[in-house]
């Protein structure tokens, strides 16, 4: 600094009060980035241990996979109808076969497999089971019912019911979403409990 002709020099007690101050502001800086740093590899660790974190899907995702679903659940609804049968018969009838699976747990032990293991023909999405068994009204003897279960939940995606004086094979056709596994089965009057290979549409 000058002040007129005089120049002023800085003293030694004036580079002592400064040097401090400096030494303070490096010190924080340090503590700064070691923090800093500390705090990145903390957040990498955790990401390591806790794996990918999951983004929320964009409004345009949500609204496709709502679709999809919508799209799967009618043409599980429609499959369910398939038989011609009102909703409320539709039910009734899932509620029978369940009760089948329940009273016969182990199928495929009692009669000719032969006639009595359902063949499944899958085109696209379509489904067409068949079994060659007789529809007997005279002992009796027919297949009562004829459903396809989900290998996953086991719900029932489509069934139909029988009557002896129907026709010979009995079958049932339904519709099914892309990536459904399914097993079919059926329910004979007196060899009770049959399933089929499981299929993937």
């Amino acid at each position: 600094a000058q002040t007129g002709s005089h120049k002023i020099r800085p003293t030694t007690n004036m580079v002592r009060k400064v040097a401090p101050r400096r030494q303070l502001s490096l010190l924080n800086v340090a503590a700064l980035l070691a923090g800093g740093l500390a705090a990145q590899l903390a957040a990498t660790a955790f990401t390591t241990i806790t794996g990918t974190v999951h983004r929320q899907p964009t409004a345009l995702q949500a609204s496709a996979w709502d679709a999809e679903v919508t799209r799967k659940q009618a043409l599980l609804s429609a499959a369910v109808l398939a038989s011609g049968a009102s909703p409320a018969q539709a039910e009734d009838l899932k509620a029978k076969v369940k009760a089948l699976m329940k009273e016969d747990p182990k199928p495929n032990d009692n009669g000719a497999p032969e006639k009595h293991i359902p063949k499944t023909t899958v085109t696209g999405g379509s489904v067409d089971v068949v079994v060659p068994h007789v529809m007997d009204k005279e002992k009796p003897h027919y297949i009562q019912y004829m459903w396809l279960s989900d290998a996953k939940s086991g719900d029932i995606l489509a069934v139909k019911s029988f009557q002896a004086t129907d026709p010979s094979p009995p079958a049932i056709a339904a519709s099914l979403p892309a990536g459904t596994s399914a097993i079919p089965m059926l329910f004979c009057n007196l060899h009770g409990l049959w399933e089929g290979d499981k299929f993937t549409v």
